[in-house]
């Protein structure tokens, strides 16, 4: 091994890894093939073009991100929904406006606050939420624990904003019941406050 001429065959070929990959280079093998992190640290060094590590992006700590994306939520995590859930209170249409109001306002300040997103023109700003807004509700919707019973009281505050035609009522109806079911499966799944964040996250910058 010293004189980095090692025999490499079947019984020999795991002694001197620096002989076997020339070996390799020999018989026609493509250095692009190497598996980085195979070789001893002496040989790897000079790649000009290590791996990243998972644990960063951009340079920065994923951690770090994460606590970043936590900080920038307006609000505690279920604040909305216990408050009308305590004491069996009843939510009605007005309530139930405000609240999705609030909901769509603490999602703008949230996406205000986070990583990156203020560096981008406005106009990719407005962009961004319009196109990842319902998305972005469904989530908060979750996260802030909604009464089971808020669907219907969601249709019947779009009834009541606006009367529509029965094809609308219908297509309408059906949104609900997706959101109720969408809603109702992040809650099953049991979903925690960093994970809401990098959902969030997630739908935002890539609706």
């Amino acid at each position: 091994r010293s004189n980095r001429d090692c025999q490499i065959d079947q019984h020999h070929r795991n002694q001197c890894q620096y002989c076997r990959l020339k070996k390799c280079f020999r018989v026609g093998m493509r250095k692009e093939a190497v598996q980085r992190g195979r070789i001893p640290p002496s040989h790897s060094s000079s790649s000009p073009n290590p791996i990243p590590n998972a644990e960063f992006f951009n340079g920065q700590p994923v951690s770090e991100l994460i606590s970043q994306l936590l900080r920038a939520e307006p609000y505690p995590a279920a604040r909305y929904g216990s408050q009308y859930a305590q004491h069996g209170s009843v939510m009605g249409i007005d309530n139930i406006c405000e609240l999705a109001a609030r909901l769509l306002f603490s999602t703008v300040e949230w996406a205000r606050n986070i990583p990156f997103f203020p560096e981008l023109p406005v106009s990719d700003q407005v962009a961004l939420l319009r196109l990842s807004w319902s998305e972005l509700f469904v989530l908060n919707a979750a996260q802030s624990a909604l009464p089971l019973h808020m669907a219907p009281l969601l249709a019947a505050a779009g009834f009541h904003a606006s009367p529509m035609s029965a094809d609308r009522v219908v297509a309408f109806m059906d949104q609900i019941r997706v959101f109720q079911e969408q809603v109702d499966k992040l809650n099953r799944l049991q979903v925690d406050s960093a994970e809401y964040s990098c959902l969030k996250a997630i739908a935002l910058f890539t609706p």
